[in-house]
């Protein structure tokens, strides 16, 4: 039993607050649709579990923004992701197949979901290797299904394995599609068609979590493996850092990003990675940009996870200072994009009701078992205050915007002016001339493709 009890809670769309909670409570909350879990809307839970020094960061600051201490998780989850639903339910029957004949599963050991819109979630129970907590816990776990996915022959979505990433919660309801995330048995997997899924996913449905396992020599031996990998790799980067670039070499991957961009499921991972190979350069971050940017684009990241990715890559090396505003997009970017807007859109929540009944808690390092179960009993929304601040005076308009105008109904910052900026290849997109936010995200978004589904 690991001392990394907490977890945090949206309820809504990921820019919502972040709610600290006991994360087994609120995981089983929603596995038994309990009321509190509020399944008819849509919601996430953190794709791991932290301890204290979490609990104390998201207490003060109301933002999970800036942490990198250790976390864990007694699942790891694969994220399956495709442009038709039929390939990816084709992709985790063969993950599952897999997974069950490696480690020689009981019967419902996996925890398997359809996503509520383009693809499916399994789950694999730790108890298998029982891994330690530790700061790169989700480094291994990224190795390890990266690994077991190359086994499997299939594409696996890289983003949920961020530290604090936010993955849809179960039973909740995707916005766009109106499906639920749906727990399916293996033989339900396996042998229901597609039809009979969508049609089981409109509705939530309460299951039993499955029971503890003994761990397995096999699994033991996989995450040691990538355990042992993730290490070399950080001691290669430090080897790095401590000698001079003369060595470096632009490597083939890097050169085809470039070029061709990537699929769904290696988008995040190829750009991380050829921006960590720049750095190995000292390539300064308006560069990685201008590189790294169109192909991501067109790979359908959204402005935001393209700068965040570029920034971690670069910093990743560490060959050069890579503060926040250094990797600036030379596309505007939207202040409430997507799924991958995680970990940067809370730093000012820490005034609301969950912040302020967050720091009701004690600062005692090991929490009881009442002050777990009141943060899942304190878990109804509130909505945030309203403002009725003006804009400030118009910024200059952007140097690629191609027209500008009236909008039909004001942007959140109190605007009416929009301006369209040009992308590339004849595509424009639709800014707010005061604040910048990316306005008709959501079409834009579904248009280009979204990374969880």
């Amino acid at each position: 039993m690991t001392n990394m009890p907490y977890g945090f809670r949206i309820v809504g769309p990921t820019w919502e607050r972040r709610r600290l909670v006991d994360a087994a409570g609120a995981f089983s909350g929603y596995a038994r649709c309990d009321k509190q879990a509020e399944v008819k809307r849509e919601g996430y839970l953190s794709a791991f579990q932290f301890g204290e020094d979490f609990r104390r960061l998201l207490t003060e600051t109301g933002s999970t923004a800036g942490y990198a201490g250790p976390c864990w998780s007694p699942w790891l989850w694969f994220d399956i992701d495709c442009e038709e639903l039929g390939d990816a339910l084709t992709d985790a029957r063969r993950l599952a197949s897999l997974l069950d004949e490696r480690y020689r599963l009981p019967e419902e050991a996996l925890l398997i979901f359809f996503s509520g819109s383009k693809g499916f979630h399994v789950g694999l129970p730790t108890a298998l290797w029982s891994p330690e907590p530790s700061d790169v816990f989700h480094q291994v776990a990224r190795r390890f299904a990266e690994n077991t996915a190359e086994q499997a022959g299939v594409a696996i979505d890289t983003g949920v394995y961020d530290r604090v990433r936010a993955f849809r919660a179960p039973n909740s309801r995707h916005p766009k599609t109106g499906l639920h995330k749906r727990w399916l048995s293996f033989d339900e997997l396996m042998g229901l068609s597609l039809d009979a899924i969508l049609d089981r996913a409109k509705q939530p449905e309460a299951f039993d979590l499955p029971d503890a396992l003994a761990p397995k020599d096999q699994a033991v031996a996989d995450w040691q493996m990538a355990s042992r990998q993730v290490t070399e790799q950080i001691e290669a980067k430090a080897a790095l850092r401590a000698g001079n670039i003369e060595g470096a070499t632009l490597n083939r991957q890097t050169l085809n990003f470039i070029r061709d961009g990537a699929s769904v499921g290696d988008r995040h991972r190829l750009l991380f990675s050829a921006a960590a190979n720049l750095a190995e350069f000292g390539c300064p971050p308006a560069l990685a940009i201008a590189l790294l940017e169109e192909p991501s684009l067109d790979a359908g990241l959204p402005p935001k996870e393209v700068r965040r990715q570029i920034r971690c890559g670069l910093s990743s090396v560490g060959t050069i200072a890579t503060p926040e505003d250094a990797v600036q997009s030379t596309q505007t970017t939207p202040d409430d994009e997507s799924p991958e807007k995680l970990e940067q859109c809370n730093t000012d929540d820490s005034t609301g009701s969950e912040g302020q009944s967050c720091q009701q808690l004690t600062g005692a390092t090991n929490p009881t078992t009442n002050e777990l179960a009141a943060l899942w009993n304190r878990l109804a929304p509130t909505p945030a205050p309203a403002t009725s601040t003006l804009p400030p005076p118009f910024k200059p308009l952007p140097p690629r915007a191609v027209s500008t105008g009236k909008l039909d109904a004001p942007c959140r910052c109190g605007s009416a002016e929009y301006v369209d900026v040009e992308l590339s290849e004849g595509r424009t997109r639709r800014d707010c001339r005061q604040c910048g936010r990316f306005l008709g995200w959501g079409e834009w978004y579904q248009e280009r493709g979204s990374t969880d589904g």
